[in-house]
């Protein structure tokens, strides 16, 4: 049972009563917020679940049973009834715990105001009245399909008449038809809207049919005025659609392409539109992996919004899949029957439509790396912030203004290594980094003999009052509970009392301190979280660095390297005089001092160290 419930909500007789039928359940918390909403195929099946096995529980799951103090349900007559009731109740209520598709405004839009001479307008919070278009990855792509609209597509330009017996200038330029001095119908300016829509709907192909029959009708009535803008607004479309690159030779093909990347907050998803065998439009959206959410839960809650939101004549014929769905047989019963016709969710591994998916899954990433550049702006801007969330999350009893990462590296116990990467007062303090070579777990991979001998080297140091070396207001170890018990019994032994220390896990993002066997969880869209996870990152980058570099120097050493009074330049002069290490080994001591930079001692020195 949740840890906390309500005084009058009896969980046993509520659990005995779950109907055998599909429905939606709903779980509340103690002030009766709305935390969750799910749909089942059998609701008691489906929420039994969540009381019978509480330690199994993902994190996620469990973070919101602590919270859940009653639950109710909803019968619906079918598991998709269920599934769209789901969605309605989600966008309506937004739940805690619930995965959000429109949550972040990061994209822009291109909006359709909801008035009787509608304009366009760009806005970054596509809920509001209106239809809306978009999300646009580049704002530079969204301005100049708004340049074209606005120069061959006569819609309202200003929220107020500017003058009120006369049109303004956008109307004398021929880029707004004057509906607020009445000098368009109200049918004339309807059918402009709906060709407006059609050109940011990327059906580019029926637009152009439906201006070649509007310019015959204009040609047949005499109007060569309207006929000519007619013409030049069908050029223009008809430019855009050239620009479009063909994919499929066969015109009918109708596809969109679902792909997505992520990293340990974010999840980044991109719908690529292919219609009539082009590729019209590229869609970019973001979904923070809040409340231990996965990346494939963010997945199947996408699709599962989106194309709830999508209109049945702008489903495709198929939609091509980066994962496999949960529900997926029955998310595509629904399709098929949203659409009135038959919709294919495919898996490519190879061909056309595999080199699409790669394709999707690199906007994907690009669309990550730039949400990753900004957290790292916003964070450059405001490091102070991060540190005081983060001394208030972990309990810190002071400000954390040095901090230090330690991580190790090797390949299968050779070459052990380990890092010290330093943050002072938010940022990389590269001048403080340290590197060190592991000697007692040389031989076999061992973290945690190697996390003791690092963490005991350095505090050493710190006990010796060396320059440089002074202690750090907390210690971050990259790993779990295994190597923050081992940096953890190296403070013991050299009596280093009261440092702050914690250990971050990647798997979850699990944050332990000493002696709790429980870890705790940041939320993931958190400074303090980020900060956390850029400095383990550096950690383990420069770790790597370190290791490789003396794996690429151990793979190249040679006998030379061993012989005092050899250095790079007298190696190179060896091997360029000889050849090899053999012929070298075959010259006497006079033909080696003979070369130009060496001795008779040298000379000698060489010869005895390769006829040892």
């Amino acid at each position: 049972m949740p840890s906390s419930t309500h005084p009058n909500f009896d969980f046993k007789a509520a659990l005995a009563r779950l109907p055998d039928q599909p429905g939606v359940y709903r779980m509340y918390s103690a002030n009766n917020t709305l935390l969750y909403v799910g749909k089942a195929k059998v609701l008691k099946n489906r929420v039994r679940s969540y009381f019978q096995n509480p330690a199994g529980l993902a994190p996620k799951v469990a973070a919101l049973m602590q919270q859940v103090t009653r639950f109710d349900y909803i019968v619906t007559d079918s598991e998709i009834e269920a599934l769209i009731l789901e969605y309605n109740l989600i966008k309506q209520h937004r739940p805690k715990y619930n995965i959000l598709l429109r949550d972040d405004k990061k994209f822009p839009w291109i909006g359709l105001s909801a008035e009787p001479y509608p304009r366009l307008f760009i806005t970054r919070d596509p809920t509001g009245r209106g239809r809306f278009f978009g999300p646009y990855a580049h704002s530079g792509s969204m301005y100049k399909t708004l340049q074209v609209i606005r120069k061959h597509f006569p819609l309202r330009q200003r929220r107020k008449p500017l003058f009120k017996n006369r049109p303004c200038m956008n109307y004398s330029i021929g880029s707004c038809s004057g509906p607020c001095q009445l000098l368009v119908t109200p049918k004339e300016y309807s059918e402009v809207v709906k060709q407006v829509e059609l050109f940011l709907k990327g059906k580019a192909d029926d637009l152009l049919e439906r201006l070649e029959q509007e310019m015959q009708r204009a040609s047949e009535a005499m109007n060569f005025e309207l006929a000519a803008k007619l013409r030049d607004r069908y050029l223009a479309v008809q430019e855009v659609v050239a620009q479009q690159k063909m994919y499929y030779p066969d015109a009918s093909v109708s596809q969109d392409i679902v792909a997505m990347s992520h990293d340990a907050r974010r999840c980044a998803i991109v719908v690529l539109n292919i219609r009539r065998g082009k590729l019209i439009g590229s869609r970019p959206h973001e979904i923070l992996l809040t409340h231990q959410t996965t990346p494939e839960e963010a997945y199947n809650a996408f699709l599962s919004q989106y194309y709830q939101d999508e209109e049945a004549e702008d489903l495709p014929d198929e939609i091509i899949l980066h994962h496999p769905m949960e529900d997926e047989n029955l998310f595509q019963e629904w399709l098929n029957r949203k659409r009135g016709k038959k919709l294919t969710l495919t898996h490519p591994q190879k061909g056309i439509k595999r080199d699409l998916l790669d394709l999707g899954i690199k906007n994907a990433t690009e669309t990550l790396e730039q949400a990753q550049s900004q957290d790292e702006k916003s964070h450059r801007n405001d490091p102070a912030k991060a540190l005081l969330q983060l001394q208030s999350a972990l309990n810190l009893p002071v400000f954390p203004a040095r901090m230090e990462c330690y991580d190790i590296s090797h390949f299968q116990g050779a070459q052990t290594v380990a890092s010290m990467v330093v943050f002072t007062n938010g940022v990389p303090d590269r001048k403080a980094y340290r590197r060190f070579k592991i000697q007692i777990a040389e031989g076999e991979p061992n973290d945690f003999a190697s996390m003791h001998e690092v963490i005991s080297r350095r505090f050493n140091r710190a006990i010796q009052q060396e320059p440089g070396w002074e202690e750090p207001d907390l210690v971050i170890i990259d790993g779990g509970k295994g190597q923050l018990s081992s940096a953890t019994e190296a403070l013991d032994v050299l009596g280093v009392k009261d440092q702050p220390i914690i250990s971050l896990a990647k798997k979850f993002e699990e944050i332990y301190f000493p002696g709790e066997s429980r870890p705790t969880l940041l939320p993931r869209d958190s400074a303090a979280l980020f900060l956390l996870q850029q400095i383990r990152d550096e950690a383990h980058r420069f770790a790597i660095t370190y290791h490789r570099g003396l794996r690429d120097k151990r793979a190249t050493h040679s006998v030379l390297d061993d012989i005092p009074g050899i250095g790079e330049k007298r190696k190179q002069k060896l091997m360029s005089h000889f050849g090899s290490i053999s012929n070298i080994k075959a010259a006497s001591a006079q033909e080696l001092a003979a070369i130009s930079g060496f001795n008779d001692t040298v000379a000698q020195s060489i010869y005895e160290a390769l006829h040892q």
